[in-house]
């Protein structure tokens, strides 16, 4: 009897040992689904019509996700107990911030998603708090009015100010402002999403593109001065506290880093404990994984390696640098985590030649799939596919 377990014990062996290898060598077959998705942003829609219809054609086009677009920056565009409805919901004034449109755009688009099979995840701006030159109305509670210390400060002492094209950013490392990102992600749990999925968790070093329309008699080096967040009393606390006066520029940066991703921690934390497992998180980042730690405080390599997220949604929406950024995120994933974690986004304003060659090697790089930003280019303001829109779709459908 001994001897007959002890062979059933070495076959058994074999057997797990040849469906390893076989795993691990066989790349024909495939070990994770493909992903084939698209971003729905805010913009997109207005009407109950206009969702109908997007969610219809994105799944009728051959996609398995929609990134579909519930917040901007501070307002909703689902039913919300701790922040206003979105003004362009109700006429596009901002005045009218905080109108009950009377239907609710996340719920729709998850009612008319789920007979197509199509996966929608909520997308949302996590740190942007506002954006444009006219301030939300007081009594709408908007963080702007809210919660100005919330804000990030610049390296001159100022509050971050938004452009008419560009937003503030609420601080990562202010308490307060954690608690209210764990409730906007509570609150979403409570709809049957496929996933949530986080965009702008960084700190916004391109500001320094656009801080002149604010300081239009700054100097250069005032720019970048305007652009380098955040100097407020509670990280300045913060940081003095975990380094005391040994503080370098190596140490500010893993600083900024950790603060960035202990929000997606406290994110993550607050899905496992409100959703079935099966709901993803994912975050859109920086094409290039080693320039986003360094500049924007964005440690891709950390989410995806250590499993704090799903799938890293690359942008990598370049042209000259797809290669080089496709390459980089794959080092920084590893092999088994890029193939698993990494769906590759692309830039549909991009040639249509460009991107026709960059799904291809999306396809041959051995991720996990590909993302489109985003549906304007693919389909017009009437819904109807555009030529581009047209000639992708071949490399949509399955």
């Amino acid at each position: 009897m001994k001897f007959i377990k002890m062979v059933w014990i070495m076959l058994f062996g074999v057997v797990a040992v040849t469906v390893l290898l076989v795993a691990l060598f066989r790349p024909d077959l495939p070990r994770h689904s493909p992903v084939r998705a698209l971003w729905v942003t805010r913009f997109d829609y207005t009407t109950a019509r206009d969702v109908r219809a997007i969610i219809n054609h994105v799944a009728e086009a051959g996609f398995t996700d929609v990134f579909f677009q519930i917040r901007g920056n501070g307002t909703t565009f689902y039913k919300s107990r701790i922040e206003p409805w979105a003004f362009e919901l109700s006429g596009g004034e901002v005045s009218s911030i905080g109108t009950d449109p009377g239907w609710d755009p996340l719920q729709l688009a998850l009612d008319t998603a789920a007979p197509h099979g199509l996966r929608v995840h909520a997308y949302l701006n996590v740190l942007p708090g506002w954006k444009g030159l006219e301030e939300p109305p007081p009594a709408a509670g908007q963080l702007w009015t809210e919660h100005p210390d919330w804000f990030m400060v610049d390296s001159l002492g100022k509050k971050m100010l938004p452009t008419s094209g560009w937003y503030a950013f609420v601080n990562p490392v202010v308490p307060e402002v954690r608690a209210h990102l764990r409730g906007i992600v509570d609150e979403l749990c409570a709809y049957d999403v496929a996933g949530i999925h986080l965009d702008y968790i960084r700190y916004p070093e391109d500001y320094r593109l656009v801080a002149a329309q604010r300081y239009p008699e700054a100097s250069d080096e005032e720019i970048l001065r305007h652009a380098d967040f955040s100097y407020d009393p509670v990280s300045q606390a913060a940081l003095f506290k975990k380094y005391g006066w040994e503080v370098s520029k190596k140490k500010i940066t893993q600083f900024r880093c950790d603060s960035v991703t202990r929000v997606v921690r406290d994110l993550s934390y607050v899905m496992q404990m409100r959703r079935p497992k099966g709901c993803l998180l994912t975050a859109s980042v920086m094409g290039d994984p080693v320039a986003g730690r360094a500049h924007a405080y964005q440690d891709s390599r950390a989410w995806v390696r250590q499993g704090l997220v799903d799938w890293v949604v690359q942008m990598n929406y370049g042209t000259k640098s797809f290669d080089r950024y496709l390459s980089a995120m794959r080092k920084a994933a590893g092999r088994r985590r890029f193939e698993s974690s990494v769906v590759v986004g692309l830039n549909c304003k991009n040639d249509i030649e460009d991107i026709l060659q960059q799904i291809d090697k999306v396809h041959a790089s051995g991720g996990r799939g590909f993302a489109l930003f985003s549906y304007s280019f693919l389909f017009d303001e009437d819904h109807r596919l555009t030529e581009k829109g047209r000639i992708l779709l071949p490399k949509i459908r399955p």
